[in-house]
């Protein structure tokens, strides 16, 4: 059969709105059969009984686009709190998991809105008393790649050429988005090898590498970058985490993990240490969910949330002076 005629075929079946199951023999609607062959926690799911109650929210003479409820219900229905879908023309979220989230009752939820996901934060850095550099590395939206990168790394750049070999990584209003210009930029002070990844119920199925200050994400590098700064091996870097640390904000915190001389401070995070898929459905819709578990350099699992050496309460609206996780993490970076 003509592959433009399948095509079309299932355009057709995913967009229709009648109650009945798809035909050809097909037993799930394909929106709900994209997340059984795709959902990390696709053993747990009932998914006959997800899908005959998917069907039966589905509305006559209604497009998919309008389904609110019966797209709601299947989000929900994954138990997967980092799960949305989302449109194919802006990435605007659709529905989003709107179900029990445990350890997330101190929120903030302006907070997030105003400062976490403000669309005009950008990475910033300066260098602090005692030659300590201090990057802040907040998220980062799609399409800004090298950009980003360049940025980032130019901050090391400089700092390095000022003498710094201590540092403060703050990741603290790192929101997630686009992993690659992060660790791209950051990688002269990650250090090189196998840094982090992921893996989903059986095998790894994402590698991260440095070699020579060149991130490459499952063997591909990412964006060409020269290798500056140079740095001597292990220099001393403090990381800084809150829960508002989130998703690839988490992801780039795991690559410091058991890295030689570092040391965490603040909160734990936030727990969204899930890669998602971007699997698109259709012309309007990317069902967004996850699909494999963060691992560190030792392919250690975070399940939950990645944790802190030191505990510190973070404080919102503090400044750099009277910042009591900065003030910590500068003592132990004076420490002999």
């Amino acid at each position: 059969m003509n592959k433009n005629i399948l095509f079309s075929i299932f355009i057709s079946c995913l967009f229709s709105t009648c109650k009945t199951i798809p035909s050809q023999g097909q037993t799930f609607h394909p929106i709900v059969q994209k997340a059984k062959e795709t959902s990390l926690y696709t053993q747990q799911i009932n998914w006959k009984e997800v899908n005959k109650t998917f069907l039966e929210l589905l509305q006559e003479n209604k497009p998919l686009s309008e389904q609110t409820a019966a797209l709601q219900y299947l989000i929900n229905s994954l138990g997967d709190k980092h799960a949305s879908i989302r449109s194919s023309k802006d990435y605007s979220v659709l529905v989003s998991y709107t179900g029990e989230r445990a350890g997330e009752e101190n929120v903030n939820p302006n907070f997030i809105n105003t400062v976490i996901n403000d669309v005009n934060a950008t990475f910033s850095y300066q260098l602090l008393n005692d030659q300590i550099g201090y990057l802040k590395v907040v998220g980062i939206g799609p399409g800004v790649l090298k950009e980003q990168a360049d940025l980032i790394r130019q901050g090391l750049v400089e700092l390095k050429a000022k003498g710094v070999e201590k540092w403060i990584v703050d990741l603290r209003y790192n929101g997630g988005g686009n992993i690659e210009p992060m660790i791209a930029g950051l990688a002269p002070l990650i250090g090189d090898g196998f840094i982090g990844g992921a893996i989903n119920n059986q095998n790894v199925i994402r590698e991260f590498t440095i070699e020579n200050a060149q991130f490459s994400n499952w063997g591909r590098i990412v964006c060409e970058m020269e290798n500056l700064p140079l740095m001597k091996q292990d220099e001393k870097v403090a990381i800084l985490m809150s829960r508002y640390t989130i998703s690839s904000g988490e992801m780039l915190a795991i690559t410091f993990k058991e890295r030689k001389n570092t040391r965490f401070f603040g909160e734990a995070s936030a727990g969204y240490t899930t890669g998602n898929g971007f699997d698109p459905i259709g012309e309007d819709f990317i069902l967004n969910i996850s699909q494999d578990i963060f691992i560190d350099r030792t392919k250690k699992r975070y399940n939950q949330n990645v944790p802190v050496d030191e505990f510190i309460e973070f404080q919102h609206n503090t400044t750099l002076e009277n910042d009591l996780q900065i003030e910590r993490a500068i003592e132990w970076l004076k420490e002999k």
